[in-house]
């Protein structure tokens, strides 16, 4: 399993693996047990490969903050509990990534963070991890050629998917077809 496949849902507690759409979201089945639900358009859906943690330098994605709690994790340094005090999360969570933003980083994401990493550890496929960004920066430092040629086809295909009404010649007005204020 891969981190683009895992989802949170706003308001349903654990994490979700994607296993279909349908016309207003998601079809997910919650990791662990198995159940089976479709989201909704009131639910917010959060794919943990979107996800970012803050830090002084700017933002660090999630799959290089779970690489190195897995790091942490095989030298014998388990995360804390979820009943743990803030003190424990947060020197944890330091030796995690020592340049985390102290002030936009709250307990609570970190606790969700260490309960995300203690459901996913066994499922998820640690050597793919990362590999899309890479690809992606790749591809962006490649030639500059092809994306020209695409930006340039999808300008075209927008440009003839317009179409426009006539304009009236010789002077004559078009008829508008606004409905008229009715009266009091």
């Amino acid at each position: 399993m891969e981190l683009k496949d895992i989802v949170s849902v706003s308001g349903v507690p654990g994490l979700h693996k994607i296993i279909g759409r349908n016309k207003t979201g998601l079809i997910v089945e919650t990791i662990g047990t198995g159940k089976k639900f479709a989201t909704t358009l009131q639910q917010r859906v959060s794919v943990l490969a979107d996800i970012a943690m803050f830090t002084d330098e700017g933002e660090t994605k999630l799959w290089q903050v779970l690489q190195q709690l897995k790091a942490l994790d095989e030298v014998g340094s388990n995360p804390p509990a979820s009943n743990a005090n803030n003190d424990e999360i947060k020197s944890y969570m330091g030796k995690v990534l020592p340049n985390f933003d102290r002030e936009k980083v709250y307990p609570g994401d970190m606790k969700k963070l260490f309960s995300w990493y203690d459901i996913i550890k066994d499922l998820l496929d640690w050597s793919k991890l990362g590999q899309e960004e890479e690809e992606e920066s790749a591809e962006g430092a490649g030639s500059t050629d092809k994306p020209a040629k695409k930006s340039a086809g999808k300008a075209a295909a927008a440009k003839k998917a317009k179409t426009y009404a006539p304009k009236p010649t010789g002077g004559v007005k078009a008829k508008t077809t606004t409905p008229r204020k009715m009266g009091s």
